[in-house]
């Protein structure tokens, strides 16, 4: 798609920023929407500068033809904004919606439509002195009347955007939710809730907001966690537009050696079903539904005022609740170490985990490099009767995960798979495989990558080393099958014309069923 310094990609269209340059492309058809130079709105950086005195410019979030800039230049006070910027065919004096000042740029995270935008800073402060997050609000249309002050999320923990929190702007409402239940590590406890807020976008108020601090996760007896591949998400329900918490976490079950990624489903809830609660959060004795400690546990009687624990009763997991990555019957499999998985995520929407991951195996003869393949994997509601015609009523289709409750989902696991193929496989393997590993400079081993995914592509940048200064490259893999199927005579013609590589498109790969199989790619 185009190299840059930055990207960032909100289906239909791939938003790249190249030093003073914005350009925002179509991901279908790689055609150029716009064109944006911020040079143009006081906004400049000397290409290539290494000064940590030079300003710094950075892409904040894209939606709805509009994109917001973070612009900062070290050592200078107040001197740190936010240019909200239309993407549409406009004059360019019309191009700059607002400027938004900042007196903190510490964590800043932007989320917006196209009536509002809201950022939050991980500035503010408790009684205590800890660092908390603010949100604040600005109109970008007469749609809302945004209130000046910020709002501050009491006692909602967690720093890290994508592994302890996640916020979206989805409909009428700013949603957020925190797998954090305090600051500090408590020595004594059993169970772990996800922190859930909410409230109205014209209304950032602290009466406005609801919160719901007790949505079951885990108890602590199920396992330790391997934190470094936990991720949290906010996503939505096509069907119910319900908000759900999707997280991935790597866990080791009932503390055994043997370690297994799981992803787990929740509906994500508010104040209008929380109990009643004490100043730290925590249940009142008396009111809550359950009991607020467990019986006949030994660490009940050595529990002092300096022990804040959480428990709630054991919930039962349905098996739509969770989705495990490897299924007793799912076969052999290759596993990737985390150094080697550049990208992680779910999506709710296809029931989907993808992992984009370096494979040292796969041209392994012809390369030095390891190669960059996509690892999917899937499921999907079974049907009532899973037991093809003539087999053993018996026998259970080794496809298909037993439920555990008799109101449970029966799923269909897929196969674990990798694309693409080996580059010897064919003539189409070999170009998919330049496409998608771009040649850099310097080391492979110091390459770094960031990836965007939804339902419809994976788009991806990839950069040498890890200065801020080097150009990535970006690369977008759709999931459809893209131009629609020849007709036998446009088929055959296309499989014969151009055959020299130099005629060809070497930056973009169609994909066009059977030529594979048939030996016509190229």
């Amino acid at each position: 798609m185009g190299q840059g310094n930055e990207y960032l990609y909100k289906d239909p269209n791939i938003c790249i920023l190249s030093g003073n340059i914005i350009r925002v492309l179509d991901a279908e058809t790689s055609a150029e929407v716009c064109k944006i130079d911020l040079s143009s709105f006081d906004v400049t950086i000397p290409e290539g500068s290494p000064s940590p005195s030079e300003p710094k410019i950075s892409l904040l979030s894209f939606n709805d033809d509009i994109v917001t800039v973070h612009f900062e230049k070290k050592g200078r006070p107040n001197n740190s904004r936010i240019l909200v910027l239309s993407t549409k065919q406009t004059p360019l004096n019309t191009r700059l919606l607002e400027t938004i000042h900042l007196g903190s740029s510490y964590k800043l995270f932007a989320r917006h439509t196209a009536d509002c935008i809201y950022y939050g800073t991980h500035s503010a402060e408790d009684a205590y002195g800890h660092h908390e997050w603010e949100v604040r609000g600005v109109a970008l249309s007469s749609k809302y009347e945004i209130p000046c002050a910020p709002l501050q999320l009491d006692k909602f923990f967690g720093t890290d955007l994508g592994s302890t929190i996640a916020f979206e702007i989805h409909g009428k409402y700013f949603y957020a939710v925190s797998n954090q239940t305090s600051f500090e590590v408590e020595e004594i406890d059993w169970t772990s809730f996800y922190h859930c807020v909410r409230f109205p976008l014209g209304s950032p108020t602290r009466e406005a907001m609801e919160v719901y601090n007790k949505v079951y996760r885990r108890q602590h007896d199920e396992g330790p966690i391997h934190d470094s591949w936990t991720d949290i998400t906010l996503q939505f329900d096509e069907a119910t537009d319900k908000a759900i918490i999707i997280e991935a976490r790597r866990e080791w079950p009932a503390s055994t050696s043997r370690q297994q990624r799981t992803f787990y489903i929740s509906e994500f809830e508010w104040a209008e079903k929380s109990p009643p609660a004490s100043e730290d959060g925590s249940p009142l004795a008396g009111v809550s539904g359950g009991p607020l400690l467990p019986e006949d546990d030994a660490f009940v009687g050595v529990l002092d005022s300096s022990n804040n624990p959480n428990y709630a009763p054991k919930k039962y997991r349905p098996s739509s609740s969770y989705h495990p990555e490897i299924t007793p019957d799912c076969g052999a499999t290759r596993s990737f170490i985390l150094a080697r998985t550049k990208f992680k995520g779910y999506n709710y929407s296809c029931s989907s985990f993808f992992d984009f991951v370096e494979d040292e195996r796969c041209c392994s003869e012809s390369s030095a490099t390891p190669c960059l393949r996509i690892r999917i994997g899937t499921r999907r509601e079974a049907p009532m009767d899973p037991v093809p015609p003539g087999q053993d009523t018996l026998s259970k289709a080794p496809s298909f995960s037993s439920p555990y409750h008799e109101n449970d989902v029966l799923y269909r696991h897929s196969p674990i798979q990798m694309w693409p193929p080996p580059s010897s496989q064919c003539a189409c393997s070999k170009r998919l495989h330049h496409i998608l590993n771009p040649a850099l400079p310097g080391p492979a081993h110091s390459r770094s990558i960031t990836g965007i995914l939804d339902e419809r592509r994976f788009v991806y940048m990839l950069r040498p080393g890890r200065s801020d200064n080097a150009l990535g490259v970006v690369v977008a893999i759709n999931f459809g099958r893209g131009t629609p199927p020849l007709k036998p005579d446009e088929a055959a013609s296309a499989s014969h014309e151009g055959n020299a590589e130099g005629q060809m498109n070497a930056t973009r790969w169609n994909w066009t069923p059977g030529v594979c199989k048939r030996g016509e790619c190229r």
